[in-house]
């Protein structure tokens, strides 16, 4: 990954943090828009598609309604198709490591999001006051305060879990576990986080629920790895 690529992706992450919840709320920051983004940055804009669609099952069932808790689906989308990527083009074929580094950048994600809403409502605190003191922009000043933070936010997580993944992508291809993991198996694993996010699309529960992700699994394990 070059410079340039880690400096577009920073930004990127940015984006994609203010889309999520604190400004516009566009969408772009699903895992299956971030995903061929995150390709074309890379030069595999085709692998990024499929990246990005296979992540975004892991995050389709999830409601952020309410005060619910719920993972970084943009980081995730961001940080797993990055994995994927250069993963790959270094000699891996890190399926298992691309859902881990999605699944970490998740709650880390969802960790840094409810660190910008403690700090928002110390804010929101801050603009009330001089609002009452008589101040008529201070609730502009503190929009731009709280989307200024939470952009350096997501710049800031962005770049290091970034490090974190050419770290690791280094350390696996230097190390007895580089290619262990073949085509077969990444194609398992799609198919595999595919059919389970299926089933949770579905609003199976209970035994139904894991009774059909495990058939819908092993079938689409058994397709892939039949397939061409």
């Amino acid at each position: 990954m070059t410079g340039a690529e880690f400096g577009a992706l920073t930004a990127l992450g940015a984006v994609v943090f203010l889309d999520q919840w604190p400004a516009v709320q566009t969408m772009i920051s699903r895992p299956i828009v971030v995903g061929p983004i995150v390709g074309a940055v890379l030069g595999a804009p085709t692998d990024g598609v499929l990246w990005g669609a296979v992540l975004e099952t892991m995050a389709l069932a999830v409601q952020p309604v309410g005060a619910a808790r719920y993972p970084d689906a943009a980081l995730a989308g961001l940080l797993g198709t990055a994995a994927a990527l250069t993963g790959f083009h270094e000699g891996l074929f890190p399926a298992g490591w691309a859902v881990v580094v999605a699944v970490a950048a998740g709650a880390a994600g969802d960790a840094v999001g409810r660190l910008q809403r403690r700090w928002n409502g110390r804010t929101a605190a801050g603009v009330r006051a001089r609002v009452a003191a008589g101040s008529l922009a201070a609730p502009g000043r503190g929009i731009a305060v709280a989307l200024s933070r939470a952009a350096a936010l997501g710049a800031l997580q962005t770049a290091v879990g970034l490090a974190i993944v050419l770290a690791g992508v280094a350390i696996l291809g230097s190390s007895a576990w580089a290619g262990w993991l073949d085509a077969r198996a990444l194609q398992v694993a799609a198919a595999g986080m595919a059919a389970v996010g299926g089933v949770r699309v579905l609003g199976l529960e209970g035994r139904r629920s894991a009774a059909a992700a495990a058939g819908a699994l092993a079938g689409f394990a058994l397709f892939a790895w039949g397939g061409p």
